[in-house]
């Protein structure tokens, strides 16, 4: 059974994969939009709410950098000025403009620096994710690995994560030959996502960081 990382160098590509499985970051999130500017030299990655309806801001980062939460914390406090108007515009989503929004950081990882400097913020609830690109038995899937956790998400109901999934190990029994090497370079076309509602999904009460099809 093949299992392979596939490597994501654009973040686009990335917006993409992110946006279409939102769940694997947390059950209950629903996709607003990606790819958002809000200024010449920012954007949103993905905008979210969950369930209380309380809006989240992905910030993705497709190799380790600082600098990403400096942009998280200046796109929060553009959402937080506009929440009003998001709840007007995007009428079809559970908008809760009464409630902070929040901050979720995807990245492959983080320094020791950026995660001792989340663990000290006051007020404002961020998460960091690791996350790995996989292709499993002709499936593709993102898994993601806690970092930091903030006491809110810590407190929420979590389904039991499944493992990341193992080669599974053949018995031979006779000379094998050499298995043949998978050479396929996978790359999702970027291109800017606007969302429609969602509706409810069927892959919901799967369990997070799964490998969906």
């Amino acid at each position: 059974m093949a299992i392979r990382r596939i490597s994501v160098k654009d973040e686009n590509e990335l917006q993409k994969v992110v946006s279409n499985d939102v769940n694997c970051i947390e059950d209950g999130l629903t996709a607003i939009c990606n790819n958002m500017p809000i200024d010449s030299k920012s954007n949103i990655d993905v905008l979210c709410h969950d369930e209380d309806g309380q809006l989240v801001i992905v910030k993705l980062s497709t190799k380790e950098n600082d600098n990403m939460f400096f942009e998280g914390l200046k796109i929060l406090t553009y959402i937080n000025n506009v929440k009003p108007m998001l709840k007007f515009s995007y009428k079809d989503f559970k908008i809760n403009d009464s409630k902070m929004p929040r901050l979720v950081f995807l990245a492959p990882s983080f320094s020791a620096q950026l995660v001792e400097v989340v663990g000290q913020m006051q007020g404002i609830q961020m998460d960091l994710y690791n996350w790995e690109y996989f292709e499993f038995d002709g499936k593709k899937a993102l898994h993601l690995e806690s970092a930091w956790l903030s006491e809110p998400t810590k407190s929420k109901p979590r389904r039991k994560k499944p493992e990341k999934p193992k080669p599974q190990k053949k018995v031979e029994t006779e000379p094998s030959k050499k298995p043949e090497e998978i050479t396929e370079e996978v790359m999702l076309p970027p291109r800017e996502v606007q969302l429609e509602p969602e509706k409810e999904s069927k892959d919901h009460g799967k369990k997070k960081s799964i490998f969906s099809i």
